[in-house]
């Protein structure tokens, strides 16, 4: 027996976490997705369509244990378990590494969905929409300046209620520390998330208290408490570590000073400031990271970096490759004036 729906004014017209758009929003998040996309097709990208769902293993590859958890996962009808995406980096660059594409414009952007589960009872959005681009056979300290530039130039032509401050961090400097020490990888895995949260007395009751690594603390909280170039070379204390690790963090922090310097050299829309506890899923990504708040709001509205491996973890063939993506969820809540304004 068919259930009757509640009264209109009881009823609850979509499930949390999803949200319908009428008209006249519909048509200023179109402005803004052709403003953007629009950047990217004079940059040499070409447009991709991702597919709505995919195999829960190419997720389960790639996300950090915590995160698969808000991995929606059912079974199609020849037992498969699929799930809607959790990550449109991975469908992006896997989509890429098939034989049929290698020959095409390794330059890419999309437009897609990412559907996360959220602890029960949060008013979270499960459905986030993006736009994102990505670059196979490039990455490094060239090619991040280049990405970042390109950042600026969307954001600049985004009439934003705040101004947009990019975080960046380089992970090879906290994998250079863990591989001294031999870390086994679930403490990599907790280490990670606990720099990520800032939680030094946490790490320093695991790694220092427990295990005597008092070197290891000093130079984790160097990581934590350092936002300069500077503070962080004297924190680090160079000088005091194996030529190996000396070297290592060395080049690290050459190539983030070069960084830095090329970006000052110019006038900006986007404010750059590093932090080298900020760590992506270790799972897939390399060198730079980076992510990009707007004042007022804790979470990203930007995130992106260099991932050398992912390619190859679906073709088997080694090819550095990076991205970014911004969240068109936020960025819309963040306009001070509608964008169609702008057209009119």
């Amino acid at each position: 027996m068919n259930q009757k729906l509640p009264e209109p004014s009881q009823k609850k017209w979509i499930p949390d976490g999803f949200h319908f758009l009428g008209p006249e929003d519909s048509k200023d998040r179109r402005i803004l997705l052709e403003t953007v996309s629009g950047v990217l097709k004079k940059k040499g990208y070409s447009e991709v369509f991702l597919p709505a769902f995919d195999y829960s293993s190419t997720f389960l590859q790639t996300v950090s244990a915590p995160d698969s958890s808000s991995l929606f996962r059912i079974r199609d009808l020849s037992g498969n378990e699929i799930s809607p995406s959790i990550d449109l980096t991975v469908q992006a660059v896997k989509g890429m590494a098939g034989f049929s594409h290698q020959k095409e414009n390794q330059n890419i952007f999309y437009v897609g969905r990412i559907f996360r589960e959220t602890a029960k009872g949060s008013v979270s959005r499960k459905e986030v929409l993006q736009i994102g681009a990505e670059s196979i056979g490039a990455s490094g300290k060239e090619n991040t300046l280049r990405i970042l530039e390109e950042l600026d130039e969307i954001i600049s032509l985004l009439p934003l209620e705040n101004e947009l401050t990019l975080v960046l961090g380089n992970v090879n400097l906290f994998h250079s520390i863990v591989q001294e020490y031999s870390l086994t990888q679930s403490e990599i895995e907790i280490l990670s998330t606990l720099l990520y949260q800032k939680n030094v007395n946490e790490i320093e009751r695991i790694f220092g208290v427990k295990k005597n690594h008092s070197n290891l603390i000093r130079l984790l909280n160097a990581l934590v408490l350092n936002f300069s170039l500077d503070s962080l070379k004297n924190s680090l204390n160079l000088d005091s570590l194996s030529e190996n690790l000396k070297k290592s963090l060395g080049v690290v922090l050459e190539e983030t000073s070069w960084l830095l310097k090329a970006w000052d050299s110019k006038k900006r829309k986007i404010d750059l400031c590093i932090d080298f506890s900020l760590l992506r899923d270790l799972n897939y990504y390399t060198g730079f990271v980076f992510q990009g708040y707007l004042q007022g709001s804790p979470d990203p509205v930007l995130t992106g970096g260099a991932y050398d491996h992912l390619y190859e973890m679906f073709s088997g063939v080694q090819k550095n490759a990076s991205g970014y993506a911004l969240v068109v969820n936020t960025l819309e809540a963040s306009l001070k004036s509608p964008l169609s304004d702008l057209r009119s």
